[in-house]
C-alpha cells in the first residue's frame, strides 16, 4: 500500500499550480475521480488510517485548484467531495455553474439530512485556512432494490 499510497500524494501534488484554462459555464462541473484501487478504501484492507490518507490527499489536491484558480475563475467552486461507506466514487469537482454547484450541495433546508458531525475531526483531517466541511446523509436505492444509507463530505466552498 505505501507505493499505491505516494502515487496519491504525486497525483493531489500534481494539482499545484494547475487549473483549467478551458472551464466554461457550459462544462458546468469539471471531476476527478480518487484515482485508486477500489480496496485502500473499501473491504477488508481499507483500514480507517488508510482512509484517512486518501481523503486528505482529495483535500490537498482541491486545496491546489483553489489557490490556482485564477481571477477570471473567482465564481467558479472547488471541493472535495468525499463518500462514505462508498469512498471510491469520492472525487475532486470545480463547478462553473453556481446553481449546479447548489444543486449538488443541497441547501440545509432540502431533504437531505445534515450529520451534525465533522469527519475532519472524527478522522483527524487537516484542513487548509478557508476550506470549509458540510456532511449530509443520503438514503440510496442499491441495485438490489434495497435502500443504504451514504454520508457525502464536501470540502472546500460549500457555501
Amino acid at each position: 500500500m505505501p507505493r499505491r499510497l505516494r502515487a496519491l500524494a504525486a497525483w493531489a501534488a500534481d494539482f499545484e499550480g494547475y487549473f483549467p484554462a478551458d472551464l466554461t459555464l457550459e462544462d458546468k462541473y469539471w471531476n476527478w475521480k480518487i484515482p485508486i484501487h477500489m480496496s485502500m478504501v473499501e473491504g477488508k484492507q481499507a483500514t480507517p488510517d488508510l482512509k484517512r490518507q486518501c481523503a486528505q490527499h482529495l483535500i490537498d489536491a482541491a486545496q491546489h485548484l483553489r489557490l490556482a484558480r485564477p481571477e477570471h475563475a473567482l465564481d467558479c467552486r472547488v471541493v472535495a467531495a468525499i463518500c462514505v461507506p462508498g469512498m471510491f466514487s469520492s472525487e475532486i469537482c470545480i463547478y462553473a455553474d453556481l446553481e449546479y454547484h447548489r444543486g449538488h450541495i443541497p441547501a440545509s433546508d432540502s431533504e437531505y439530512v445534515e450529520t451534525g458531525r465533522s469527519l475532519s475531526l472524527e478522522w483527524g483531517l487537516v484542513l487548509p485556512q478557508g476550506m470549509g466541511e458540510r456532511g449530509l446523509r443520503y438514503e440510496v436505492e442499491g441495485w438490489d432494490g434495497q435502500y443504504y444509507h451514504e454520508e457525502r463530505w464536501y470540502f472546500g466552498e460549500v457555501d
